[in-house]
């Protein structure tokens, strides 16, 4: 690799571009978090299901994700387009993207297996949709730059406009349902229309980031072949990786935590505070108020301090504060806002943080194993957010069923009141928690990382290196 390729792979990028690359970022938000606060709620409460039906269709769709996931990745490593290896799968992905949503949350008139099948087959074909967008698109952040700073702060960029995305995909929808309800549509037809704005809007911000960052994904060549290697012996690999375990068993469990606190949102609002998908909206806004001013802070701490240190911090302040939740009174809608708030600096460091860890592995993998697949690499990482969003589903819908929680009745009993409230506060403080655990226990630190990017460097241009400082990092 001579000087000017060695630049280009350490470079600096623009501000415009970071914001065009984040606005993906918002894209993803609505579309992920729309389903993750959504969906239960959509099944149970407008099409009928049982809690634990809905709950079995998510997991079920989440199982169809595990074989779609790494075959994306490995797809997306290999493509051989002029136009990159990542970005045009945005450009094939964004509209099937919208329209699988708008299908997953029509009522249908079909009854008993037939409905539980439609949602079924829909649920598997928006995490495909997803899935094709998703994985490239994140692997393209970790390849705009090798800089690890770089990469933290295009990460920090990139979360203040997915928590903009988690607004449009929790209180804006929430809103306009209020809003047509309000005009005299029934609620299907509501949830409806408003599926069909959302969805449009998540199209066209993957379109303009697809748009925004064309010529600036880099094409290192590897030092070692392997396009004849198979899916077996790529995950065998990959899964030898030791930090790689770290950072993906911390995206389950963050994860996890995540999917149960913002889908008992809508349960807490209207049953234990009486209130209405209006009202609901606002405690999503306190969410993504939050989370976007923790976002613009953490970036500058984690490239001053260590991302690491900032994560984990981020993680067991989150954790503790939703636990605390449990045992004091949330009555208020303000309080719910306040609270929702300020819980949200664990995601806020999880997204803002957990990606620039992910990117890290991309050298690591190159260093031990002579290969670039971030691809692949990003979805297992996906792949285990996904397998803790659904397995979370699962659980809460199964909670919910054994609190003999009933969607048709006008007052819960306070046993299901009892066990919404701990879904909103203390299950998922205690997710919480157990993701920054992980972390700590993380190798990558950034003396040892810079130790490795110089040998790696060294390595390309095939001169003599040492593994000596970041023995840790590649056992």
């Amino acid at each position: 690799m001579n000087d000017n390729n060695l630049n280009k792979t350490n470079r600096l990028i623009p501000f415009k571009i970071k914001v065009g690359y984040a606005m993906g970022g918002t894209g993803d938000a609505i579309a992920y978090d729309f389903i993750g606060s959504f969906l239960l709620f959509f099944l149970t409460d407008m099409a009928g299901l049982s809690p634990a039906l809905a709950g079995t269709i998510i997991s079920l769709a989440v199982l169809w994700d595990a074989i779609t996931d790494p075959v994306i990745g490995m797809l997306s490593d290999r493509s051989k387009s002029k136009y990159g290896k990542k970005r045009p799968f945005l450009l094939c992905s964004a509209i099937p993207l919208a329209l699988v949503m708008m299908g997953l949350f029509h009522v249908v008139a079909f009854e008993g297996s037939a409905k539980f099948v439609y949602y079924l087959i829909f649920a598997c074909l928006f995490w495909t949709a997803y899935t094709c967008f998703n994985i490239p698109y994140f692997s393209l952040g970790g390849c705009l730059t090798s800089n690890t700073n770089e990469r933290t702060r295009i990460r920090s960029v990139a979360q203040v406009f997915n928590f903009i995305g988690v607004f449009f995909a929790s209180a804006v929808p929430t809103f306009l349902v209020g809003m047509f309800q309000k005009a005299g549509f029934s609620d299907v037809d509501s949830w409806q229309y408003a599926v069909i704005i959302i969805g449009a809007i998540a199209a066209i911000v993957i379109l303009i980031s697809w748009n925004a960052t064309r010529g600036y994904e880099l094409d290192i060549e590897e030092t070692t072949d392997n396009s004849h290697d198979n899916i077996f012996k790529e995950i065998k690999e990959v899964l030898c990786l030791r930090p790689y375990l770290n950072v993906i068993l911390s995206q389950l469990l963050f994860y996890a935590c995540y999917t149960i606190s913002s889908s008992a949102i809508i349960y807490f609002t209207e049953n234990n505070l009486g209130m209405g998908e209006t009202e609901a909206s606002l405690i999503y806004t306190g969410v993504t108020i939050g989370g976007i001013i923790v976002s613009i802070l953490l970036g500058p701490i984690a490239v001053k301090f260590d991302k690491r240190t900032a994560y984990i911090a981020c993680m067991f302040i989150g954790g503790i504060i939703m636990i605390i939740g449990k045992f004091i009174p949330i009555e208020t809608l303000f309080v719910a806002i306040l609270f929702a708030a300020v819980i949200n600096i664990g995601s806020a460091g999880h997204w803002t943080l957990s990606y620039t860890l992910l990117y890290d592995i991309y050298e690591i993998d190159e260093f031990k194993n002579g290969k670039r697949r971030e691809g692949f690499l990003m979805a297992f990482f996906s792949f285990c957010g996904k397998l803790g969003g659904a397995a979370a589903g699962s659980i809460t819908g199964w909670i919910l069923q054994f609190a003999h929680y009933d969607a048709a009745a006008a007052v819960q009993t306070p046993e299901a009141l009892a066990a919404i409230k701990s879904l909103f506060t203390f299950w998922p403080g205690l997710f919480c928690l157990a993701a920054g655990f992980v972390i700590l226990l993380y190798p990558v630190t950034r003396p040892r990382f810079e130790l490795l990017l110089k040998n790696l460097e060294l390595k390309r241009q095939g001169k003599e290196y040492s593994t000596e400082g970041f023995e840790k990092l590649i056992k």
